[in-house]
Formats: structure tokens, C-alpha cells, sequence
């Protein structure tokens, strides 16, 4: 990952000007001249791997630290940086590049605390890309990330739902909601349909990876049959 010399600047400034020390009197700790903490701070130059050193126990910090951020920080340097490649790179298809950045973006946050330094984070960052730039490029694992989102999609606003049934939702007593703990008497009623829609959506979701299989595409027509039935009977 490219270091950023301004932003490498703006952090010895800070460090100096937590100590209260002026250009002159930092630069005196490192026998250099304002000029030159001058060129560090505007990011003309940086500083050599000792008065790096120096900096960081200084400012009670890391050289890691003054050259890439916080972990988090760099993590965002890394997804700017894969988000233009992909933009770049004429063999992806720039339908798919959210779904990538957002899936290199989750999996890294996810692990940023278990990252030591950011050679380990460049490590994950480059496994990911490559598996995810992988798996949103080959049509049937893409037909298969298509499906789960969905149905993730579709399962979360079903439990979103469920919580509208329950009284404590609208007593807000902070106390746990019992199994008998329901708004109306209908509310058991539309939460054991609303749980057995969930389970249906995860058999189905699962049933729709083998529509090659005669036997499950027969059943999944004949469940359209039947909710056509059914929305006939609605109108």
C-alpha cells in the first residue's frame, strides 16, 4: 500500500503540537532544522526509518501508526484503492463492483481488531479480493451470492416484522418479552405464520440451487399453481 506523505505530515503535526513544541524546538530533538519538520508536515518529504522511530516514542505511538493511520484508516485506503482498480479493470463487469467493495469491506472490518499490523491486514485484503473478485466472476457462484442475498434480505424484514406483535415493543419497560407477551390475540396467529414463512423461505431458497433436478422443479410448480390459487382467492 502506497503511504500517503500528507497525511503522514498532518500526523507528526499533531504529535508536535501536542508536545507545545514549535517547529524549531521539534526539529532540535532530531539535530534538523525547522525547514526540515517543515517538509515532513507539508509531506515533501518523510523521515528516515530512525527519526521515525523517534517520532512514534515521542508521540507514545507507532511507526505504523504515522505512516498508514489507524487500522481502520488504512483498511478504508485499501478499499478507495480496490474500488478504482475495479473500475479500471475492463474484464469486471461494473454491475458487480458494489457487491465486491461491500463483501472485501465487510469481511476485513470484521477481522480489523485481529489485525496486528498491516502487513497481516494486506495478507486478508488480498486473500479476499482474489476469492471475492473470484466468486463475483463465475456466473454460478454469482447465481448462488444472488440467491442468498435475497433471502437474507427477505428473511431480515420478515423478523423485523415480528417484533410489531409484541406488547413490550410499545411499552418500552425494558423488561424481556414472554412467549405470552403478545399485542392482540391474533399476534400468536401472525407470529407462527410469519416464523413458518421463514423456515419455508430457507427450503425454498434451497430448493431453487436444484431446479435441475425434474423432481424439485415439479414441486416448485406446483407451489406456483397453488399461490396463484391462492391470490385468486384474495382478490
Amino acid at each position: 500500500m502506497d503511504i500517503n506523505a500528507k497525511s503522514v505530515g498532518s500526523r507528526i503535526n499533531d504529535i508536535r503540537l501536542s508536545l507545545g513544541l514549535s517547529m524549531e524546538q521539534f526539529g532540535k530533538l532530531f539535530n534538523t532544522s525547522k525547514g526540515t519538520v517543515n517538509n515532513w508536515e507539508k509531506g515533501r518529504n518523510l523521515p528516515n526509518k530512525e527519526n521515525l522511530l523517534k517520532i512514534s516514542n515521542l508521540g507514545d505511538t507507532t511507526i505504523e501508526y504515522i505512516l498508514h493511520g489507524t487500522m481502520d484508516e488504512y483498511i478504508d485506503n485499501l478499499i478507495t484503492k480496490l474500488q478504482k482498480d475495479l473500475l479500471a479493470d475492463k474484464s469486471i463487469s461494473n454491475a458487480v463492483i458494489p457487491f465486491i467493495v461491500s463483501e472485501v469491506k465487510s469481511i476485513m472490518y470484521s477481522n480489523a481488531s485481529s489485525f496486528l499490523n498491516t502487513e497481516q491486514a494486506d495478507k486478508k485484503f488480498n486473500e479476499t479480493k482474489k476469492y471475492t473478485i473470484e466468486s463475483w466472476s463465475d456466473p454460478e457462484s454469482l447465481e448462488r451470492k444472488i440467491l442468498m442475498n435475497l433471502s437474507r434480505e427477505l428473511r431480515t424484514r420478515i423478523l423485523d416484522t415480528m417484533k410489531y406483535s409484541y406488547k413490550s415493543y410499545y411499552n418500552n419497560d425494558n423488561e424481556e418479552t414472554s412467549a405470552g407477551d403478545y399485542l392482540t390475540e391474533n399476534s400468536r396467529e401472525i407470529l407462527e405464520r410469519l416464523h413458518s414463512l421463514e423456515d419455508f423461505l430457507d427450503a425454498y431458497f434451497d430448493a431453487l440451487r436444484f431446479l435441475d433436478d425434474s423432481k424439485i422443479a415439479s414441486k416448485l410448480d406446483s407451489l406456483r399453481d397453488f399461490t396463484k390459487k391462492i391470490d385468486q382467492r384474495i382478490k
